[in-house]
Formats: C-alpha cells, sequence, structure tokens
C-alpha cells in the first residue's frame, strides 16, 4: 500500500498573517509621521522666509513696529499649512533695522508623534532659519552703508 504524503508546498499559515498585518501597519505609521515632519518642515521655512523678509523689506524706519509685521507674517504663513501643535517665529540675536545687518528668524513647529499603545511621547520640534541682509540703498533708513567696509 502506498502511502500518500500531505503535500504543503507554497501554503502559508496562519501564523504569519498576524505578522503581515503588523508590518503593514507599522509602515503605514512611520509613513505618516514621516509625512507629517515633512509638511512641518516645509511650513517652517515659509515661516522663517516670510518673517525674514518681511522685516528686511519694513517701510518704516522703527524696528519694533517692522518686528511685528515679521513675526505676523511668519506665523500667517504657517498658519496656512493647517497643522496641529504650537507654532512661533522669533528673531535669532538682535534683529536690527540698520543697512547691511545681517537678520535671521527662526520659525519653530511642534509635531506630535503618534501615539502607539498609550505611549505618551513628546512631540518632535521642527526649525528653520532664513537669514537676509537689509538692503543698503534702501530707502527711509539714515546712516551710510558699511556694506564691503
Amino acid at each position: 500500500m502506498i502511502r500518500k504524503g500531505r503535500d504543503s508546498s507554497g501554503v502559508v499559515g496562519a501564523e504569519v498573517l498576524p505578522f503581515v498585518v503588523l508590518v503593514f501597519i507599522g509602515g503605514a505609521l512611520v509613513l505618516a509621521q514621516a509625512w507629517a515632519a515633512l509638511d512641518a518642515k516645509i511650513a517652517v521655512i515659509a515661516g522663517a522666509r516670510e518673517a525674514t523678509r518681511t522685516f528686511v523689506e519694513h517701510p518704516g524706519p522703527r524696528p519694533a513696529h517692522a518686528m511685528d509685521a515679521a513675526v505676523s507674517a511668519g506665523t500667517q504663513a504657517m498658519s496656512g499649512y493647517r497643522l496641529h501643535g504650537e507654532a512661533s517665529v522669533a528673531p535669532v540675536g538682535a534683529a536690527r533695522l540698520h543697512r547691511c545687518d545681517r537678520v535671521t528668524f527662526e520659525a519653530t513647529q511642534e509635531v506630535p508623534r503618534i501615539a502607539l499603545l498609550g505611549g505618551g511621547w513628546s512631540p518632535l520640534t521642527v526649525r528653520a532659519r532664513a537669514s537676509e541682509i537689509v538692503d543698503p540703498f534702501r530707502h527711509g533708513l539714515g546712516g551710510r552703508a558699511p556694506c564691503g567696509q
């Protein structure tokens, strides 16, 4: 009597299915977190650039008014991306409205991390800086342009 053996070639057991599901779900969560961080990076680059440009091109000679306008413009540029978490725009160092001075603004955005299994991880902080030089030939500012001296 010839006994036939079971042919199990090509059959995947049920024990592999939970592993496959975990890999796909984990991959999707990592991808979602990376996408959120990329969105935040794009937003902070726009916020820092807009704040710096607004400060440098502000029509009045008063630095306080230029600072308010710059922070407002940077925050408004970041809010257009509709991200969740805290966002801020601030100058780096002393932002002076003098000819040929370099002005730098930094924008930050907190990105909430995806919480798995009740984990309370701290948010990811994304930063960007933008820098420009006040135009040496700009109208409305007193003094001489010390650029290149």
